[in-house]
């Protein structure tokens, strides 16, 4: 199988960082995954040649459940209330115009309240962290660690 995750985040703005706190969790057990500013070109050059893409980005919500996800496929809505200007919904419209989208795109989006100068996510997005990565290795159809 041919996949990557691909976490989008800041690491220096709490819990902007989950993508990439999730895409550590995950190379750490041998999955491909790669960290992410959210730029459309970069997501579409880390997802080349992959034909299943996981991508984990943290959402703003009205109100938030800090550290509540929601999974979500194409051609449903890809979340537009990323935390950064430009991400990954617009990826994904740029890869439909050049014919580059993955065959199979699945986008976990963590809500968040918390996106401060400095490092380290609240209590309540890093204990998503492990139930997260959990689902995705049941999405890549990867065995659970003993």
């Amino acid at each position: 199988m041919n996949a990557v995750v691909i976490g989008v985040g800041n690491e220096y703005r709490r819990d902007d960082g989950i993508g990439p706190a999730v895409a550590r969790a995950l190379a750490a057990l041998g999955v491909r995954a790669e960290i992410s500013d959210g730029d459309p070109v970069r997501l579409m050059e880390s997802w080349e040649g992959a034909e299943i893409v996981v991508i984990v980005d943290a959402v703003r919500c009205t109100p938030a459940v800090a550290g509540r996800w929601h999974r979500t496929t194409l051609p449903h809505t890809v979340p537009a209330a990323s935390t950064h200007g430009f991400g990954v919904p617009e990826a994904v419209d740029l890869a439909d115009a050049l014919d580059r989208r993955p065959e199979h795109l699945v986008v976990y989006a963590v809500e968040i309240t918390d996106t401060g100068f400095g490092t380290g996510l609240s209590a309540a997005v890093a204990a998503a962290v492990a139930p997260l990565t959990a689902a995705i290795r049941a999405e890549l159809s990867l065995p659970m660690p003993l």
